[in-house]
């Protein structure tokens, strides 16, 4: 929980996007450098990914969330969620990490999946990503908001740009030891 707190809190904004603006952000997070854009149909919901350590990887990252304090009882289960880019849908199982609580909303954090070459080349030619919940059917039935959109627009300079500022915090880390 203090790793996630750091993650999400601790955080050096190099881009930022606003309210109703499609663009990705990218921030550095501890050692880590996320990258991400806001859903469309909820701002708050985040879709994008994490790269860390050697910066080969790009990690999953995904915030949903619901009104149902019964999204709690799936925390640390696997997830299958739906990820359509444009009309190309991957089905990806993936582990809910954490899920916090924000006023009266309950947070859902998805990460700890590493994408394949073949999604990170569809994001990257694709305009929109659209995300659902699956399964368990239990989880996906508490959702008040079943699906969300993402643009696309920036991701291949957001991933760019955090591959480098991951290499930047890599290479520090060389010169520290």
């Amino acid at each position: 929980m203090t790793l996630l707190l750091t993650l999400v809190l601790g955080c050096a904004s190099f881009q930022r996007g606003t309210l109703g603006d499609e663009s990705w952000t990218v921030e550095r997070r501890v050692n880590r450098v996320s990258y991400f854009t806001h859903g469309t149909t909820v701002w708050g919901h985040e879709f994008g990914f994490l790269k860390a350590g050697d910066c080969k990887n790009d990690i999953l990252w995904l915030t949903f969330s619901a009104r149902d304090e019964k999204v709690k009882d799936f925390d640390n289960k696997d997830i299958l969620i739906s990820l359509t880019v444009d009309k190309k849908d991957y089905r990806i199982e993936v582990p809910m990490m954490y899920m916090g609580v924000i006023g009266f909303t309950h947070v859902m954090y998805f990460t700890n999946w590493v994408a394949e070459e073949e999604l990170l080349g569809a994001l990257m030619k694709g305009r929109h990503a659209k995300v659902r919940i699956l399964e368990p059917k239990e989880l996906e039935a508490l959702l008040d908001i079943k699906e969300d959109r993402f643009g696309l627009k920036g991701f291949v300079a957001s991933r760019e740009e955090a591959e480098r500022v991951c290499k930047s915090i890599l290479s520090d880390a060389r010169k520290d030891r």
